[in-house]
């Protein structure tokens, strides 16, 4: 049971993740696309942590 949320939450990251890529990429300026990105590989990081425990 535990497994199973840690895997939705590792799930829900990505799809986080995946929506601020979304939005960086219609983004003109330079400095706010990077710190989109920067939040969504966070969120990347942060689902890879909760894949390995």
């Amino acid at each position: 049971m535990m497994y199973a949320f840690r895997s939705d939450k590792a799930a829900e990251y990505r799809h986080q993740a995946e929506k601020i890529r979304i939005l960086a990429e219609q983004v003109s300026l330079l400095e706010a696309k990077f710190h989109l990105f920067e939040a969504a590989q966070h969120l990347e990081e942060l689902a890879a942590d909760e894949d390995r425990r």
